[in-house]
C-alpha cells in the first residue's frame, strides 16, 4: 500500500531532481519567473500602442536593457564552471591570504553558485524570452543579430533540457557543451 502511494506521489520533476529542497527552489523560481513574465506581457499589451509609436532608437534601447540584464545574470550562472574548475586545482589549498586559505573562500563561493545556478538561469531565461518577444513585436528583420538570437534561444531550450538530465549525471556532458555554444551565440548576438 505504501509503495503504491509513494509511486503516485512521485512527480515528473522529482524523477529528474531527487533533492526536495533543490526541487522546491527551482519550482519557486519557475513560478516567480512565469508570474513576472505574465505581468510584463500584460503591461506590454496595454502599452503596445505607445511602444510602437516610440522612435526606433529609443525602443531599441529599451529592448537592449532586457538583453543586458539577461546577459549579466547568465554570466553569473556560467561562472559556476570556472569556480568548480578552480576547486579541482590541487595547488589551491596552498594559497593563503593572511590567516585565510583561498580554497575555503572558493568552496563557499562554489556552494553559493551551486544553490543559485538553476534559479538564476530560469529567471534569466524569462528575461531573454521577454527580450525576444519585444524584438519580434516591433518588426522582425532577418539580419545577423536576430538570427543569432534565434539560434541562441534554440540552444538555450536544449541547454535547459540537458540541465534536467545533469542532476542525475546522465547528460554525457552535453549541458556543458551546450552552455559553451550558448555563450558563444549570445555573445555574437550581443556584439552585433
Amino acid at each position: 500500500m505504501t509503495s503504491k502511494m509513494s509511486a503516485h506521489k512521485k512527480t515528473l520533476l522529482s524523477s529528474y531532481i531527487p533533492n526536495p529542497k533543490e526541487r522546491k527552489n527551482i519550482v519557486f523560481s519557475l513560478i516567480i519567473t512565469v508570474f513576472l513574465l505574465l505581468i510584463a506581457l500584460f503591461l506590454i499589451s496595454i502599452n503596445q500602442h505607445q511602444l510602437m509609436m516610440q522612435e526606433y532608437k529609443h525602443y531599441k534601447g529599451f529592448l537592449k536593457q532586457f538583453g543586458s540584464i539577461s546577459r549579466i545574470v547568465y554570466f553569473v550562472v556560467l561562472s559556476i564552471y570556472p569556480v568548480f574548475l578552480l576547486l579541482k586545482w590541487k595547488r589551491l589549498k596552498t594559497i593563503e591570504w593572511g590567516k585565510y586559505q583561498l580554497k575555503s573562500f572558493i568552496q563557499f563561493l562554489g556552494k553559493l553558485m551551486r544553490k543559485w545556478h538553476v534559479p538564476l538561469a530560469i529567471v534569466s531565461t524569462g528575461i531573454a524570452l521577454l527580450h525576444g518577444y519585444l524584438a519580434i513585436i516591433r518588426g522582425f528583420k532577418w539580419d545577423f543579430t536576430n538570427i543569432s538570437g534565434i539560434f541562441a534561444i534554440i540552444i538555450l531550450f536544449f541547454l535547459l533540457l540537458m540541465g534536467l538530465k545533469r542532476f542525475k549525471r546522465k547528460d554525457k556532458n552535453w549541458h556543458f557543451k551546450l552552455a559553451i555554444t550558448f555563450l558563444v551565440l549570445f555573445m555574437l548576438h550581443a556584439s552585433f
